[in-house]
Order: structure tokens, then C-alpha cells, then sequence
């Protein structure tokens, strides 16, 4: 029998403890991720087929693949990208479970965020500051993932275009973490939002911006940023300057080469190209635990990665078969 796990499902088990330990998984054990398949000719828009097979701590193998489509015509209630992970029984290939990928995408990318964190800042650093543009649901879970990594964070500011979605993202955060002071802070408030840019240890763009959220020359010398919500070449969120002055900078895969963030970086000659050497898998690899000094601004860019997706699935199925 085919299980169908759902959103609900998987907000209920997927907890940020279990989404980081799958996703240090996904990139610091081996993996096989192909190139994805994209429909776009005969289809109403655009569908994507993205498999992979992840190893994990105990010797298994998870295989599955993500089915994801571009609708953005799709009338409410429907989703204007929907999403779908099958996931296949290794030994004898058979399908044996179909999952709603909407917040299990969420949560992945969030904790794919947290496990670069930890790896360029470092899990001890005094880190008291987070800011997190976007009040969508990658921005919530960015949250709650950085709140659970650093217990020390006392202040987030939560920046988004309108005021009230900020609020509800902060009365969900407060539910999970009620220690914080929480700032909602409106994105074009220039003065609240730079403030809140420059006194961040830590700061997730979520947005679909298509220009910088904020100027150069604002961030802490020992700021982190992770970058998830540009995916195209005419999307930017971070400004061509800050990505050049940052001291490390690691890629998700190198598919994020092509995205505004960098690409833009790489045109205004502010980025060479050969300093992008570094994938999270690949510096993982060298040591699972591998944790570098926070010696100037250190930026993850991440598009996404099949492997998360199905390692993510694959951890969650595990927690439901033994629950």
C-alpha cells in the first residue's frame, strides 16, 4: 500500500532537530543527484522531474524524486507551485510513499540554512541578532530553524513589505519560542530595516526580490547571511558590493552560479568567479563536523538541491515508522 503523507503530517513530525540532522545527511553523505528533467513545451507552463538517492547514518539508502510545477495561473485554493515527492523503496524500486512537498520544502531549505550557519559561523559563536526579510513561510521556518540552532538569539526582526503578515509570523514564532523580542519592521521603512540589517549576527533573505534589500556597507564584520529566495539570473536580493566584501562564500550546488546574487556580483567585478570553489556538500565532506572561524561575512547561497528533498522524506518516513 502507497502511504500519503500531508502537509500536516509533516509539520507535525518533521521538527527542526529531525530536518537539520537530515539535511547535514543529505550533504555530507554520499548521494546521487541527476540532472533534473524540465517539461515546458507541450504543458501549460513548466513541470519539473528532480530525483536522487541519499545515504544515511545507518547505512540506508532513500530514493525518490520531486515533482514540482509552475502554475501561476492557478486559481485559489490551488497552489501556484505544486509539489509532490514520491519516494521508492530501494531494494525493490516499488512506490511507497506519495508527500505533499509544499512545507516540506520549506522546512528543508530552512534547515539546509541552519547546517551552512553552524558550518560558517559556528554553533558557539555569540550570536544574539537575527534578521529574516520575508514573512512567507521560508521565512518563518528560516526563523524557527535559526532559533532552535542559537537558543542565544534574543532580537528578531522580522522585515516584510506589509505589517500584518509580519505580525502573523511573529505570533507563529512566539508560540514555538517565547523568549525573543520580536521586531516587525516594514521593507520599505528604510531606516528600521538598514538598523535592522546592520546589528544582525545573522540575516536570511526569503523574498523574490528582484533588486537588493538593502545597501552595502551596513553588515557586522562577522555577519552571516543566507540567501534562498533569488533562483533566476534577474533576481537579487543581496547587492553586488556586500557579496564581493564577503570572506567565504559557499554555494548549495553550483547551479547557484547563475542566479542575480552572484552573477551580477561576477559582472560588476566585484566577485571572481574562481573564489566560488566551495559547495556546502563539499566542505562538509572534508569533516561532518567541520565548523570555520567567523573572520569576516560569510554568505550561503542556495537554489535548492534534490537530495534535500529526498533526504528530508526519507528521515520523516523513518520518525512516522517508528512512532
Amino acid at each position: 500500500m502507497i502511504r500519503q503523507i500531508t502537509d500536516e503530517e509533516v509539520g507535525a513530525t518533521l521538527t527542526p532537530e529531525l530536518a537539520i540532522q537530515s539535511q547535514r545527511a543529505a550533504f555530507s553523505l554520499p548521494s546521487e543527484v541527476p540532472s533534473r528533467i524540465i517539461l515546458h513545451q507541450l504543458v501549460s507552463d513548466s513541470t519539473l522531474f528532480k530525483p536522487a538517492a541519499v545515504s544515511t547514518p545507518s547505512g540506508k539508502t532513500h530514493v525518490g524524486m520531486k515533482v514540482v510545477s509552475v502554475r501561476p495561473n492557478n486559481p485559489p485554493p490551488l497552489p501556484t507551485v505544486p509539489g509532490t515527492i514520491l519516494m521508492l523503496d530501494d531494494v525493490t524500486g516499488i512506490v511507497n510513499a506519495i508527500i505533499d512537498a509544499t512545507l516540506l520544502t520549506a522546512i528543508r531549505t530552512a534547515a539546509g540554512s541552519a547546517v551552512a550557519t553552524m558550518a560558517l559561523r559556528g554553533p558557539s559563536k555569540v550570536t544574539e541578532t537575527l534578521a529574516v526579510f520575508g514573512a512567507g513561510m521560508q521565512g518563518v521556518q528560516h526563523a524557527r530553524h535559526l532559533l532552535h540552532s542559537y537558543p542565544s538569539i534574543k532580537t528578531v526582526y522580522i522585515i516584510n513589505r506589509t505589517l500584518p503578515r509580519a505580525e502573523s509570523a511573529i505570533a507563529a514564532l512566539k508560540n514555538e519560542y517565547p523568549g525573543p523580542t520580536y521586531v516587525p519592521t516594514l521593507l520599505d521603512d528604510d531606516e528600521k530595516k538598514n538598523e535592522a540589517a546592520s546589528e544582525s549576527d545573522v540575516i536570511c533573505l526569503c523574498t523574490n526580490s528582484s533588486v537588493p534589500l538593502f545597501p552595502s556597507g551596513l553588515l557586522k564584520p562577522t555577519a552571516h547571511i543566507n540567501g534562498v529566495g533569488s533562483y533566476t539570473p534577474t533576481m537579487q536580493e543581496l547587492d553586488a558590493v556586500t557579496v564581493g566584501s564577503c570572506e567565504k562564500i559557499v554555494l548549495d550546488s553550483f547551479e547557484a552560479k547563475p542566479v542575480g546574487d552572484i552573477a551580477m556580483a561576477i559582472e560588476a567585478g566585484t566577485l571572481n568567479e574562481a573564489d566560488l570553489s566551495h559547495t556546502l556538500s563539499s566542505l562538509l565532506k572534508e569533516d561532518p563536523n567541520v565548523t570555520l572561524p567567523a573572520s569576516g561575512i560569510t554568505f550561503f547561497k542556495s537554489v535548492g538541491v534534490a537530495s534535500q528533498d529526498i533526504a528530508a522524506a526519507g528521515f520523516l518516513i523513518e520518525a512516522l515508522d517508528s512512532a
